[in-house]
């Protein structure tokens, strides 16, 4: 319930507010609904404040000790005051590694720019396949699904770092290696393309991984094309994998 009797005086305190009335940690979500229902449209960009108000945050104006806000997960965040009183079970759940099914699904590959060579070279094929081969794709939980993978195996995960806007974001990452997941949009995986030419001319990138349905939009064989018919300007190596 919203405390009527507190006016916050920035999107910072409204933030902190909404947290505290979760007991410390709540989602983008939950602290957007919160601050729309007591404060109306006055603050919008509420997401970047929240990933502004984390110590890693690169792009952040905020002074470190302003910077109140722990991420544990994806679109989640604490209250670093809250940290220690989370319970056990919350922080175990967030932590622990987690168990997956057996592979099941069939993949297909296309290596641009001896993409795969690199990953070889990293170690990191393994992973990526086995992480791919997890789903078919069909839901949002199936993309949530090989994130969490990924994460349980050191992937550093939802980060701004290898970007020049803190808004921007990679679905997980690791040693110059980005990896996105998409199984709705073409529109976003053009936008990762563009985005990268970025990281890779700065040096923080070396190779990205796009892991898309066979069929459905962004189908594989329409992401393909897409490589190629940009090759001209897209320097960097790709991974492209295609689940069925």
């Amino acid at each position: 319930m919203n405390n009527s009797s507190y006016v916050a005086p920035n999107l910072k305190e409204a933030i902190i507010e909404a947290l505290k009335s979760m007991s410390g940690c709540g989602t983008i979500s939950d602290v957007s609904e919160y601050i729309l229902s007591k404060y109306g449209e006055r603050w919008k960009d509420i997401a970047t404040t929240m990933a502004d108000l984390c110590p890693e945050s690169k792009s952040s104006t905020y002074s470190q000790r302003d910077r109140v806000l722990n991420r544990v997960g994806r679109g989640k965040y604490c209250l670093r005051e809250f940290s220690s009183q989370i319970s056990t079970k919350v922080i175990v759940e967030i932590h622990k590694p987690q168990k997956f099914p057996e592979l099941k699904v069939g993949l297909s590959i296309y290596s641009y720019n001896q993409a795969e060579e690199i990953l070889k070279q990293k170690d990191q094929l393994p992973t990526i396949i086995d992480a791919a081969s997890l789903t078919d794709l069909k839901s949002k939980e199936d993309h949530d699904k090989i994130i969490q993978f990924l994460n349980a195996k050191g992937w550093e995960i939802e980060t701004s770092s290898i970007f020049p806007v803190s808004s921007y974001r990679i679905d997980a990452f690791r040693e110059k290696t980005g990896i996105e997941v998409e199984r709705s949009l073409i529109d976003a995986i053009h936008r990762s393309l563009f985005r990268c030419v970025w990281s890779y001319h700065n040096k923080k990138l070396d190779v990205l991984v796009l892991i898309v349905p066979m069929r459905k939009e962004p189908s594989f064989e329409n992401v393909k094309r897409d490589i190629e018919v940009f090759k001209e300007i897209i320097p960097y190596p790709i991974y492209l994998v295609g689940v069925s």
